[in-house]
Parts: C-alpha cells; sequence; structure tokens
C-alpha cells in the first residue's frame, strides 16, 4: 500500500513529524496527541453529548481493531459520513479494552497505538 505524502497543517502534526526525525521521544508526542484536538470518523450521527458515536474501525491482520482518528479535518474527509471532534484524552479515555488507535491512516505520519498502548495512555490519563 501506498502511503499518502504527508504535509504538516497544524502544530500537532508538526510535532509527528519532530517524532519521527527522533527529535522528539514518543511518549511525549504521545502526551501532546492527548492535549490535541483529534477528528474522530462516525458511522452514526453524532450528538452533542457524545452519543451515538460509532467510530471507524479498521481491523489488522492480527485481527486488532483500530480506531481511525485524524490530527486535522480535512484529513477524515469522506472515510464516513459523520466526524466527531474531540480532544484527544476524552477520546482515549472512552475507549474500551481491547482497542487500538490509528492515527492519521493512510499517510507518511501514521501512528499505531496497540491496545496495551492505549491502556498505558489511559492510565497515564488517569493519574493527570
Amino acid at each position: 500500500m501506498t502511503l499518502q505524502a504527508f504535509v504538516p497543517q497544524n502544530g500537532i502534526e508538526r510535532r509527528i513529524v519532530m517524532a519521527q526525525a527522533g527529535q522528539l521521544p514518543p511518549d511525549d508526542l504521545m502526551g501532546e496527541i492527548a492535549a490535541a484536538d483529534l477528528f474522530i470518523p462516525s458511522t452514526r450521527l453524532v450528538q452533542t453529548d457524545g452519543s451515538g458515536f460509532l467510530p471507524v474501525l479498521l481491523e489488522q491482520q492480527n485481527g486488532l481493531c483500530f480506531a481511525a482518528a485524524f490530527t486535522a479535518q480535512s484529513r477524515a474527509d469522506g472515510m464516513a459520513p459523520y466526524l466527531m471532534q474531540a480532544l484527544g484524552a476524552h477520546f482515549f479515555r472512552r475507549l474500551p479494552p481491547g482497542y487500538g488507535v490509528l492515527v492519521n491512516p493512510g499517510t507518511e505520519a501514521q501512528i499505531f497505538l496497540a491496545p496495551d498502548g492505549v491502556a498505558a495512555l489511559q492510565h497515564d490519563l488517569k493519574a493527570r
């Protein structure tokens, strides 16, 4: 699969590029993603209280499911009929056990966060 070129559109995307270049530790990047706005495609209409949200799930070869999330609204265009904008920390806290996250899927800046990584991030977010 050919990945789309990634030109940063905002501050968090510039930080992702820095992390890929080894200029920012991965744990620091995850903290910054948790503090950033994410755009999460939904297959159902999302109400203002978040109800109705049903994320787009991408299944990997090993049977794990990853929810798709994007760091810019334009990157999510066309993936699903609805889109939810949420602070990364709020999104990560609401993920049920066993799910991972794929940030910016299909781009050169995609980030896989396995289910155990999501659980670790949720633990870190509770400590804050």
